[in-house]
């Protein structure tokens, strides 16, 4: 195994320090980010008005522009993944759900969501876009357990929860696995 030498003074450790940040990618700066957020939100609008227009190639595009500018958004890679599902690209619309599970499973995580369950309601719903149905259930039945207070949870659970938006011709429509779940 290599040895790496470390520097011993300390103007030394200070490049390398900053030398690991920049590698690391410390962020960038918070204008920059705010300039790319608010134009992937604009290409989000362009891609919203090309999915009512059914002209899924643009709504493809501007949403695959919107998530590399803006990648921590679950709810650009999902509306990315039915646009490609509808497309008739279903790997690439595995891949855009999956990171928008991720997205989601991260925001649940978030100590916001601790009383907020929608990032959680998104991540059923793409588990159930995936096929991956077992799993679906076994989140939707902690809902009411971990939010029972939450008259969205209540809803969602009276109106038949998983079983009820599964049946939708629409979910039908950007789901990846068909048939009997």
């Amino acid at each position: 195994m290599e040895r790496i030498a470390v520097p011993r003074s300390r103007r030394g450790r200070l490049f390398l320090a900053l030398g690991i940040a920049g590698l690391a990618g410390c962020g960038e700066n918070p204008a920059e980010q705010s300039r790319r957020a608010r134009e992937a939100e604009l290409l989000a609008a362009e891609a919203a008005f090309a999915i009512n227009l059914r002209d899924w190639p643009r709504a493809e595009q501007t949403l695959a522009q919107a998530t590399e500018l803006d990648p921590s958004r679950a709810d650009l890679w999902l509306s990315l993944g039915s646009t490609r599902v509808r497309a008739g690209r279903t790997a690439e619309a595995r891949e855009a759900y999956l990171k928008a599970l991720r997205g989601f499973e991260r925001a649940a995580d978030a100590a916001a969501a601790k009383t907020d369950p929608v990032p959680t309601l998104e991540q059923i719903r793409v588990l159930a876009l995936l096929g991956r149905m077992p799993e679906a259930r076994l989140l939707a039945a902690e809902l009411p357990r971990r939010f029972a207070a939450n008259a969205r949870v209540r809803a969602f659970t009276e109106a038949g929860g998983i079983e009820q938006f599964a049946a939708d011709p629409a979910f039908r429509e950007i789901a990846l696995v068909a048939g009997p779940r």
